[in-house]
């Protein structure tokens, strides 16, 4: 069953993404090893919907890194059945910090195999267009994958960028930079561990840099991060990173519209169920950074199975033609 619950999530959370965002625009797919296993490293932005979009997208099999402390509940079939592995972190407690090493052992025997692992090398999430200082984490276990399976591996770079990080109907940009061999440090790394695993996440920070359209905070940061929007999200990748150079040459973004707010407020009436029980999910969840994983979640679960109940209920009531009718307008309103 969880092999197969892993292909219908998949398969959903790219048809969701259709809803979600104004456009998902993916580069470099092809890059990504399918002869060899990888470590996949993106920056951490949005809770859980940055693994779900990466490994909806990607060609290749994955098993993702979690903290520890979202397992042990009710929950932890899905997580099992999504191939979420727990990692134990400081904070978890010293003696659990232990387990990690049984767990890192099972992953290198997955890769020896020829799957994937993905590690978020920032290690925690943040609402942040720039990338933040990279852990030794990723740079640590690809060295030590590439030496105890005795096989090339890859080390791959991925950005995420969205241009908004709460609201949906806006673009997110997913792209794939070229995998280092981590086989050409394996030397380095007999001869000396720390600083080889020092010079790869150096090498890693100068690669994902590459994948993202704001990749660091210099005094033009501000200026660039208010250039992202709906105006100017018809740019390409290449083409928009190359114009933040210059942000003044941008347009502004437009003044906020209440009149229009309020009337797409109002249209999501035929949505009333999914849209309270979303937002009573996000009164439980003070984190911001979960505000976009909980919209996606909604939109991918509970409006479907909306939908089927209205057009059931109205056709029970008004007949099929108005079922219709009434379902058609959800789902645009949903869409709008």
């Amino acid at each position: 069953m969880k092999p197969l619950f892993y292909r219908v999530i998949k398969v959903l959370v790219r048809a969701a993404s259709r809803f979600m965002f104004s456009e998902v625009e993916i580069r470099g797919l092809d890059r990504m090893p399918t002869d060899r296993p990888c470590v996949v490293s993106p920056n951490h932005v949005n809770s859980f919907l940055d693994a779900l979009l990466i490994g909806a997208f990607a060609p290749i099999k994955m098993h993702y890194l979690t903290r520890a402390d979202v397992f042990g509940t009710r929950w932890e079939w899905v997580l099992e059945a999504l191939q979420m592995v727990p990692v134990y972190r400081r904070r978890d407690g010293y003696d659990n910090l232990a387990r990690n090493e049984a767990i890192f052992d099972r992953l290198r025997e997955r890769m020896r195999e020829g799957e994937s692992v993905l590690v978020f090398s920032e290690a925690a999430h943040a609402r942040t267009y720039s990338l933040r200082s990279l852990s030794k984490g990723s740079a640590r276990f690809a060295l030590e994958a590439q030496a105890a399976i005795d096989r090339d591996v890859g080390l791959v770079p991925v950005g995420l960028t969205y241009y908004h990080f709460g609201r949906p109907g806006f673009k997110v940009a997913l792209i794939v930079g070229a995998p280092i061999s981590v086989s050409d440090y394996a030397d380095r790394y007999r001869a000396d561990g720390p600083r080889t695993i020092n010079d790869l996440r150096a090498d890693l920070t100068a690669a994902m840099k590459e994948c993202l359209l704001v990749p660091e905070k210099t005094d033009a940061y501000e200026e660039q991060v208010a250039r992202i929007h709906r105006g100017t999200e018809d740019r390409p990748f290449p083409a928009m990173k190359e114009a933040l150079k210059t942000p003044e040459t941008l347009p502004p973004k437009e003044p906020p519209r209440p009149m229009l707010q309020r009337i797409a407020r109002w249209l999501q009436l035929p949505n009333l169920g999914p849209m309270m029980g979303m937002r009573a999910a996000l009164q439980a969840v003070d984190d911001p950074v979960f505000t976009a994983s909980l919209k996606f979640a909604v939109g991918m679960i509970a409006l479907p199975v909306w939908w089927i109940l209205l057009f059931a209920v109205t056709a029970v009531v008004a007949g099929w033609t108005a079922a219709g009718l009434v379902t058609a307008g959800a789902i645009g309103a949903a869409v709008v």
